[in-house]
């Protein structure tokens, strides 16, 4: 598994997701855009990173929030 940050410009909005790796390598040859395309319609631009970490830094707060992914579902 593999997470997965896709920022879609028109919308303003961000998305995660957990990829599985296989399915990535099997079905869209490790090709993350493929998997994208076949999976979301964007209306425009958008951009994408693997990711390992996020924090959330609330307005008036200087020390960030960990949001754990795992412990939401």
């Amino acid at each position: 598994m593999r997470r997965i940050a896709i920022l879609d410009h028109i919308e303003h909005s961000l998305l995660v997701e957990d990829i599985n790796e296989q399915e990535l390598e099997e079905k869209y040859n490790g090709e993350e855009e493929k998997y994208i395309e076949d999976n979301y319609s964007f209306k425009g631009e958008y951009s994408w990173e693997w990711i390992t970490d996020t924090e959330y830094y609330p307005q008036g707060q200087s020390d960030p929030v960990e949001v754990e992914f795992t412990d939401l579902v």
